[in-house]
């Protein structure tokens, strides 16, 4: 057995993936419908590859103990991508009325390139923004921003969050990683990753009304119960 040994790179993004995989097959039949090569062989085949991969190359006490490593690490991802979500509608209330302002700044914070590959669960995205965010607050641009009312508290720890996460750098994408992982290992991972996050995608849209549902397409929320409910049916 080839075990990966390393950081999140491939324990929670396998594991959130098998997770989501499975609540896809289990509502295969409904989703079928939305999208013409979704069905019921195709969500089938997606669990295969992935258990394939979990028999082959990792260990329960591996997924287990890199699990209670990063736990508190998930938290902090949600925590940012909850800051900069607040941060984001505070913005179009104090600046409605300047519609140029806003595009400028949240191209330049990087809102129109992450913001929403972020807040859809890849992980490496969010790193990206808050670097960008971080690099490009200017002293200026703060004075204009906490005049109309948003808390400095909340610009203080959106400033942070790029240290804060430069730890999970590595950790944010297969492709970014330096581990153990085999090329061709990495390659299966990524593509499984890449398929999942367009499922989460799709399916969270599907079911926007329906909460309990759409938490089960939500790429954070299923890496966050992870110690709950990583190993059911494994």
């Amino acid at each position: 057995m080839n075990v990966i040994s390393t950081c999140l790179t491939g324990t929670a993004t396998i594991l959130t993936c098998r997770k989501i995989a499975q609540s896809f097959s289990e509502n295969i039949y409904e989703l079928s419908s939305i999208r013409l090569n979704w069905s019921p062989e195709y969500a089938g085949s997606l669990l295969d590859r992935i258990d394939r991969i979990m028999t082959q190359h990792f260990t329960h006490d591996i997924l287990i103990d890199h699990l209670e490593k990063h736990s508190q690490l998930y938290d902090l991802m949600i925590a940012a991508l909850k800051d900069i979500t607040v941060f984001r509608a505070e913005m179009k209330v104090d600046f409605n009325h300047d519609r140029g302002f806003l595009k400028e700044v949240f191209d330049n914070l990087g809102y129109v390139d992450f913001y929403s590959d972020a807040k859809n669960g890849d992980h490496f995205s969010l790193y990206k923004m808050m670097a960008t965010f971080r690099r490009n607050m200017t002293p200026e641009l703060q004075q204009i921003i906490l005049a109309r009312g948003i808390s400095k508290n909340l610009l203080s720890r959106l400033l942070l969050y790029k240290e804060k996460l430069a730890e999970l750098k590595n950790c944010f994408d297969i492709a970014h990683g330096n581990d153990q992982l085999g090329a061709e290992l990495k390659r299966e991972i990524n593509a499984i990753y890449s398929e999942v996050k367009d499922i989460c995608r799709i399916a969270s849209a599907y079911y926007e009304f329906d909460a309990p549902q759409r938490d089960k397409f939500n790429f954070y929320k299923v890496m966050i119960n992870l110690k709950k409910s990583a190993f059911e049916k494994v």
